[in-house]
């Protein structure tokens, strides 16, 4: 039962309505409402009573109050008793003590003492000294004291307001000494010691980690058991032999990742992790092939038109004895597709959101490949996973997504990195350009459009305030200074003007000026040059990205970062540092999760107190944990687990 904020002793209208505004609606939501910090206030010895040290001294006022004004600055002074000594107490712009302490009380003051003037410039003063905690939590709430704070939760844990259900096991919380879930808050809001809300601590990151690996888990296919897929070993062999490269290290254990995958009585919940020109996608066409040797179906969606038409393109060039079909919103005879997508004419299907649409039916689904899975909502995705009868899916993304979220989020044996680059993939030269020396960047395009070479400029916006760097602005500039054709393509143009804008492009040496929609999947051999206006916008893993679009060939190549602002240490790492990977945990560091994974997945990457990158080995343990108990077969109805399967029913819903 919760309790409402009303019910608590000490709490008035206007504080329960300053709560409310910090979304404190109950004695449960101000239970979960955690310090932001502590204050120390233990009470110094005498032999601390050094010269110029930090001291907490609990003391009688001997003297009335005196404000000194000094310009705009007040100082307030008094004298206290403390060890048979009197010292003056100097505070800064703290006038209203002087109707609040009186000579004869008695307080706990903190600052710094000077043992040759016998002063002590006090830098906190504490008036509750029949409150025997001695570390003050803080809350930070906007106009309420945080002594009214630890008043109210005191009250609630002594009148016992509210409950809170211990869901992390009991043979978990043993093996790991852990403090229970209720006594780990109490250690928070009231601890006796800094070993008391250390142990807090570490109970609620095993609780978050715990939490976290259940989501996980939640998304994944390990409970949907289906039989081993028996595909045709030869058939693949066959069509890798006509591949016109051969496959790297990476790619070939990438492959047997997957083989192994479809061998299991478990559906597959894969991600292929590869950067920039890894040939990801020739490792997902490798599964395509294996599925179709078991006439299966298999479909492939990507983010865009755009890329939906590239892949069909590449795909048809690998493998030209395959049925694939295209099925976007722009599909000609669509109701005639449809038809033949359900009577199984098409072996492949590559499409857009439109191949989740209900009157999209396959005939035989075995496999579903996602491009750039954090690029689709968790709802889109599962809703074309369901339209498989095994359920088995393969991610792939160029997005460097760290070691650490990749495995946190798939789990440790559902990644495949591919990290190797195929060997005609070129170096890029990185440059870091501010605007006054944009002459360099416009010879250079020069230059590259006379060997026949393509050229990307890329901008944070079609327009904006925050920014001056706009398609527009950049657009005036670009043709006032090249006699060169140029190309404009954005999100705001409709699906068909963007293809015949990117036909343009390939067609003849020339300049596209476009948005961060290029940033993967497009591939032109002869493009060269990538300039990203207003760089200081972008995270370092999407720069790494755009700059991918470049080099593809073998042909040297160029990326051109310009930027006013002093951003120059974040940028210049891309100049060192060509692994994607190395460039994420900086971003991972700086920017969150959210660029990995998308705004629906990255909500439950946010902790109170697991830290992603400093608490991998919790997230390991509690991962393991969490995977073996819900391997039990009594698992959902053993009594003993029974609040840990409420919560997975209301807030997991497996």
């Amino acid at each position: 039962m919760e309790t409402k904020l009303n019910q608590i002793k000490g709490l008035g209208p206007k504080t329960i309505y300053k709560l409310r505004q910090a979304n404190i609606w109950s004695t449960y939501d101000l239970i979960l409402h955690v310090p932001k910090s502590y204050k120390d206030f233990s009470i110094s010895n005498p032999s601390e009573l050094k010269h110029e040290s930090r001291v907490t001294l609990h003391a009688l006022v001997t003297s009335p109050l005196m404000n000194n004004p000094y310009g705009k600055v007040f100082s307030t002074t008094f004298d206290i008793k403390v060890f048979d000594q009197v010292i003056k107490v100097i505070i800064f712009n703290r006038k209203y003590l002087s109707k609040q302490i009186k000579e004869g009380q008695m307080i706990i003051v903190q600052g710094v003492y000077h043992l040759y003037r016998q002063q002590l410039l006090a830098t906190e003063i504490k008036l509750n000294v029949d409150d025997n905690q001695s570390i003050q939590p803080l809350y930070k709430i906007k106009d309420v004291s945080d002594y009214v704070i630890s008043k109210a939760i005191a009250s609630i844990f002594q009148d016992e307001k509210v409950q809170i259900f211990e869901i992390i096991p009991e043979e978990f919380i043993k093996r790991y000494k852990l403090v229970s879930r209720v006594e780990a808050y109490r250690n928070l809001h009231m601890p006796k010691s800094f070993s008391d809300i250390e142990q807090a601590v570490r109970r609620l990151k095993y609780e978050e980690a715990f939490f976290l690996e259940l989501k996980v888990v939640s998304d994944q296919s390990i409970f949907i058991k289906r039989k081993p897929k028996t595909y045709d070993i030869n058939y693949i062999k066959s069509f890798i032999q006509t591949i016109p490269y051969e496959l790297t290290f990476d790619q070939k254990q990438a492959v047997n990742d997957i083989y192994r995958d479809f061998k299991k009585d478990h559906a597959m919940f894969r991600l292929i992790q590869g950067d920039v020109g890894s040939g990801k996608t020739v490792v997902a066409l490798i599964a395509i092939m294996a599925v179709v040797s078991m006439h299966e179906q298999a479909v492939f969606m990507a983010p865009t038109n755009l890329l939906a038409n590239q892949q069909y393109e590449t795909y048809k060039k690998l493998a030209p004895k395959l049925n694939i079909g295209l099925l976007t919103q722009k599909t000609p005879n669509k109701t005639q597709m449809i038809k033949d997508i359900k009577s199984h004419q098409y072996d492949l299907i590559i499409g857009t959101h439109a191949l989740i649409e209900d009157y999209v039916e396959f005939s035989n689904l075995g496999l579903v490949v996602i491009d750039e899975q954090h690029k689709f909502g968790v709802d889109t995705r599962n809703q074309l996973i369901d339209k498989s009868h095994s359920k088995d899916v393969l991610y792939l993304t160029a997005t460097p997504i760290p070691r650490t979220l990749a495995m946190m989020t798939f789990g440790q044996q559902n990644v495949s990195l591919i990290k190797e680059k195929p060997q005609q993939k070129a170096p890029i030269d990185t440059q870091y350009v501010t605007k006054d020396k944009l002459s360099v960047i416009f010879n250079h395009i020069h230059k590259e459009i006379k060997l026949n070479h393509h050229v990307y400029v890329v901008v944070p916006a079609i327009t904006s305030d925050k920014v001056d760097d706009n398609i527009e602005s950049v657009y005036e500039l670009l043709t006032h200074k090249l006699d060169i054709d140029i190309y404009m393509i954005h999100g705001q143009m409709k699906k068909q003007q963007q293809e015949d804008t990117m036909q343009k492009f390939k067609d003849k040496p020339s300049v596209l000026l476009a948005t961060t929609m290029i940033e993967v999947g497009i591939d032109i051999p002869t493009a060269t040059t990538m300039v990203i206006f207003s760089a200081e916008f972008f995270g370092l893993s999407q720069l790494h990205q755009l700059r991918g679009r470049v080099g593809r060939s073998g042909l040297a190549s160029t990326c051109y970062l310009v930027s006013e602002k002093s951003d120059i240490d974040r940028l210049e790492l891309l100049s060192r540092i060509d692994d994607g990977f190395e460039l994420a945990n900086y971003d991972l560091k700086i920017r969150g999760p959210g660029d990995f994974l998308g705004k629906d997945q990255s909500g439950y990457l946010k902790f109170h107190f697991l830290d992603i990158m400093q608490d991998q080995k919790i997230i390991n343990i509690a991962q393991k944990d969490v995977l073996n108990l819900l391997k039990q077969k009594d698992f959902k109805t053993n009594y003993k687990y029974k609040y840990l399967n409420r919560y997975i029913k209301e807030t997991i819903k497996i």
